[in-house]
């Protein structure tokens, strides 16, 4: 129907039609999205298609819901990058706390992923990272840092390794109270102790060390690479049993772990790691080629891909962090990277997109993250290639919307400022580091 002037009114629904879509819980083909403004309208079959719809075809392509990258220290350069490799929405695990809000203020008006923050590393006296992190002395100060940081309006929080085991449950119990879940980097004290102190999700493996070897010989990558790690294999299983038991959720940062013996083997980083960070924190957030090293670290890596694979074989709910920039690893690719480890480590791809879109979204509490359905935010992927068949390494990305705006790849790589980086909170942590590692 045309107006009083005769116009006929533009339909601002637009649809993007690619030869799969993956909405989040299925795959569905001859179907078509339907964005309008920042929100999705609904998802159809082409022969439900409206007739006057804009359509964005994308043949060869799949269409999936934009990813959640669920373990990040965001730092200003990465935001676009992290757009580049359809990384719509990002959870930084562990910063500055009033600089991570006002970022998660900014995001819309950036080139930026969505931002969810846990404020600080909650860590014992003194921290490990002194400049991200709030130092906590006894039970007392443990609560009151929790509920200040929950006061704040964080979307979690997060308890570090230094912190006491029997500060553990009254963190818990203050962060739940408030309506946040806890998440934990859980050594020296072990996942089962976080598990049945109420931790809600534990980083990284490490932790289960002092479950599964309780008496091992001092270190800590010397016994994930140590050849007799393997003897635990039966204790592994148990531990596992015990986890799934304790209904806790698994994000294991297994790229962080790739990394380590990448860097110091002669396979070397990813050459996009060079090309797209700056290449002082490339540098300081790296390591030095070492074969002996690389070899211990791809020994580690390898045990903790096997317990990976014992959880998902009890149905542990696993969800996709990167843990970038941490290891010198690429925002956005570091994340596609994880996702390939978790289908090595046993999941069919579609459940490692999953662990990236919906099981992420449901787990942060965020219905409108993680899916492709009608009322979700218009955040999706483009990305060439059949996923169901396979998750590579190094996407080959063609179109990224973000809350509605379509972003492509070319316009948001470049090559980053090599100064500016060093003023946020992790820049100066990684500068501190660094002094320390060379003075040392």
């Amino acid at each position: 129907m045309a107006d009083e002037k005769g116009h006929k009114p533009v339909n601002p629904t637009r649809a993007y039609i690619a030869d799969r879509i993956y909405d989040g819980d299925r795959i569905l083909h001859d179907h078509a999205v339907l964005v309008k403004d920042d929100t999705i309208s609904g998802v159809v079959s082409l022969a439900k298609l409206p007739s006057d719809l804009p359509i964005h075809r994308h043949p060869g392509c799949t269409l999936i819901p934009g990813l959640i990258d669920t373990h990040i220290h965001f730092m200003h350069w990465q935001g676009s990058v992290f757009l580049a490799y359809g990384v719509t929405t990002v959870r930084d695990t562990g910063n500055d706390l009033r600089w991570i809000l006002q970022c998660r203020e900014e995001w819309p008006s950036q080139n930026w992923p969505r931002i969810l923050c846990m404020g600080p590393l909650l860590d014992g006296n003194p921290p490990g990272h002194l400049l991200v992190a709030r130092a906590i002395t006894d039970t007392e100060s443990a609560v009151t840092a929790v509920r200040d940081t929950a006061a704040a309006g964080v979307d979690g929080i997060k308890l570090y390794a230094s912190i006491s085991a029997e500060w553990i449950a009254p963190m818990v119990q203050a962060s739940h109270s408030a309506n946040l879940k806890v998440s934990m980097h859980c050594l020296p004290h072990g996942v089962l102790v976080a598990g049945r102190a109420g931790v809600d999700e534990f980083f990284h493996l490490d932790g289960i060390l002092a479950d599964v070897w309780p008496d091992h010989p001092p270190g800590w990558l010397s016994i994930w690479g140590h050849p007799e790690f393997t003897h635990t294999w039966d204790r592994q299983q148990q531990v596992a049993d015990a986890i799934a038991e304790l209904g806790m959720v698994s994000t294991p940062t297994l790229a962080y772990w790739d990394s380590q013996w990448r860097m110091r083997q002669e396979v070397g980083p990813y050459p996009e790691e060079r090309r797209y960070m700056p290449a002082d924190l490339f540098r300081w957030s790296s390591a030095e080629p070492n074969a002996a090293l690389g070899v211990t670290w791809a020994r580690a890596m390898d045990a903790a891909q096997r317990f990976q694979g014992l959880l998902l074989e009890r149905n542990v709910p696993v969800l996709a962090g990167s843990d970038t920039p941490c290891g010198g690893i690429l925002p956005g690719q570091s994340l596609w990277r994880e996702l390939s480890l978790l289908v090595e480590a046993g999941l069919a791809p579609v459940d490692a997109l999953r662990a990236a879109t919906s099981a992420a979204a449901d787990f942060l509490e965020r219905p409108e993250l993680g899916h492709l359905k009608k009322g979700s935010a218009a955040d999706i992927a483009i990305v060439r290639g059949d996923l169901t068949r396979g998750i590579p390494d190094r996407p080959d990305i063609e179109c990224v919307v973000r809350n509605g705006v379509e972003h492509h790849p070319p316009e948001l790589l470049q090559t980053p400022d090599d100064t500016a980086w060093r003023e946020d909170p992790w820049g100066q942590q990684f500068a501190l580091h660094w002094k320390k590692r060379t003075q040392s």
